[in-house]
This record gives structure tokens, sequence and C-alpha cells, in this order.
């Protein structure tokens, strides 16, 4: 394990590594400088992604993936930062997302986020195979993201909620195996866009402190009970797994699959056990907005955190 950890970490840091360097080409190519907040987030999601996701789906075909395919991952992350930024922060009406992201050959960009948007993304359509379908999926992505500011509406009904939840994460992760130069099985994209569904659920779960203060409307500001999201959640991490089982590959590879994929939506289980934990032997959780800060933040540096997180991939990593 500990043999595990150093190579993880080792992994990582080079990733991270890679994902600067070419941010720092981009920002030479275009006379600008990406905000601190956004260079860490794209490096660092890769640094995640790269041994998380990427190389774990390239190994059910054998092979570690290339450093091309590596590159487009980066560039997924410098879209998926900037496009976070021009929605989050309106630095972008609707219309010109809208034209950016599907007409980007005719938009003219003056900032330089949107140049450098644009040099991702162009790269990325040039780089896809099965471009009318990769089109289908981004449509649906963005979709999910304009209906996402419904979340702001306090009276959004739950099943709204699940819905835009589950799309807008799906969708985003499924537009990664476009990156990929192998043919996956419809089973292997089932599993990209269920890993989505819980990376954004999980992603909710430790996002709660925040989005209370923000009025963002999710699945986890609304639970009043532990147990009934962790049913929820289970489902999900039960539809992921059986996909993983019916994937074309032999047992050893689907079953080193489900420990990697595990490790992914294990934080969200670490994140409903410290829920659980809120709520002991009560019938409901108290009212999530009345808690201090620090019940609601989860250190996942924290040894304790890392023995859970770790536990919860033991359970939910076999098949």
């Amino acid at each position: 394990m500990a043999v595990f950890g150093i190579r993880l970490a080792l992994v990582r840091r080079k990733a991270f590594q890679q994902a600067s360097l070419i941010l720092h080409q981009t920002e030479a190519q275009y006379g600008g400088v990406f905000d601190n907040a956004t260079f860490r987030k794209t490096a660092k999601s890769y640094s995640l992604w790269l041994p998380g996701v990427i190389d774990s789906f390239t190994a059910l075909h054998g092979r570690r993936s290339t450093v091309i395919e590596q590159e487009r991952g980066v560039h997924y992350f410098i879209c998926s930062s900037l496009f976070d930024n021009f929605f989050d922060e309106k630095l972008l009406t609707f219309n010109e997302i809208k034209s950016i992201s599907f007409n980007p050959e005719n938009f003219a960009a003056r900032s330089f986020s949107e140049k450098a948007f644009l040099h991702s993304h162009l790269l990325l359509l040039n780089a896809t195979a099965g471009m009318s379908e990769y089109l289908n999926v981004s449509q649906h992505e963005f979709d999910a993201q304009v209906a996402s500011m419904k979340q702001f509406d306090k009276n959004i009904s739950d099943d709204l909620i699940k819905e835009i939840t589950f799309k807008k994460g799906g969708n985003a992760v499924l537009l990664c195996r476009y990156y990929l130069d192998v043919r996956p099985s419809v089973e292997e994209e089932h599993c990209w866009y269920q890993l989505g569904v819980l990376i954004q659920f999980s992603n909710d779960l430790f996002d709660v402190y925040k989005d209370l203060q923000e009025g963002i409307q999710t699945l986890a500001v609304r639970c009043t009970n532990a147990y009934a999201i962790e049913k929820l959640y289970i489902e999900q991490v039960n539809e992921l797994k059986y996909n993983i089982v019916k994937l074309p590959f032999k047992q050893s590879k689907k079953v080193a699959f489900s420990i990697v994929m595990a490790s992914a939506y294990s934080l969200g289980l670490t994140a409903i056990e410290n829920l659980k934990k809120i709520q002991g032997n009560n019938d409901q959780l108290p009212n999530l907005k009345t808690l201090p800060r620090k019940h609601l933040i989860m250190d996942m540096e924290s040894p304790v955190n890392l023995f859970k997180w770790f536990k919860q991939v033991y359970k939910h990593g076999k098949l």
C-alpha cells in the first residue's frame, strides 16, 4: 500500500507539471495569464484525472495513455475550467457562450480567456472521431449547464435537481471518452457516463457549506436524512458496477478497473459517513444551515478521513 501511494504521488506530481507546462505555453502563445484559481484547478484536476480515469480506461485495452491523449486531457480541463468561469462569473452572455461552444470558427475572441478556450476547444474538436456524436453529447452537457441555473430557485423540485445533477455530471465525463484513441464498447460508454454522475454527486456532497452560502439547491443541501441519501448514492454505485461487470474484458482487468473507479466515488461515501455521524441516532439530520462550517467541511488530507475513504474503496471496489 505504501509503495502504491508513493507511485501514485509521483504520477500525480508529473501530471501536474505536464499540465502546468501546457498552461504556460498557452499563456505565452496568447499573451495573457490564467488567474491563480483557474491555473491550479486545471492542473490539479488533471493530475487526479490521469491516473484515476484516463489510464484506467486505456488499461482495459492493455496499454497506458499516449502523450497525445494526455495532452487532450489537459485541454479538456482548460475548457472545463474556463467554461465554468464564463457561466459562474458571467464573463460572457448566454448567446456568446453558445456561440463559442458550437460556432467557434466564427467567434471573435477578445479576452485572453476566450482565446485560450478557443485554442483548446478547437484542438479537441479537430482530434475527435465521431464528430456528430461528440457534438450531441456537448449539446446535452450545455443544456444541463444552462438548466443548473434553476438550482438558484428554492422552489425547484428534488426530481429536477436530480435530473440536472446526473445529466450535468454524466455528459461532462462522457465527453472524455472521445479524447482516447480506442473504440469503446457500449458498456464502456455507460461507465464513463455513470462515473460522471457519481463525481458530480460527490462534489455536491463536499460543497454543502459553500452551496448553502450561495443559495444553490442540490441533493446534498436538501438532504434531511443521511441514510436516504446514502441509499440513492449506492444505487448509482451499483449502476456503475453493473456496467463494469458487463465489460467485454478479462475478469482481472475488470476487477482492477472497479477498484480504481471506487477510489473516485468513495469520496462521496466518505462525505456521507460524515453526515451519518452528524445525524447520530436521530431520525433526521439537523437543519444544515444551523451547523458550523467545521462540521460540513471535510479535510481529505486528514489521516482519519483518508482511512475512512480507504475502507470505502476496499468495501465497494470488489465485484
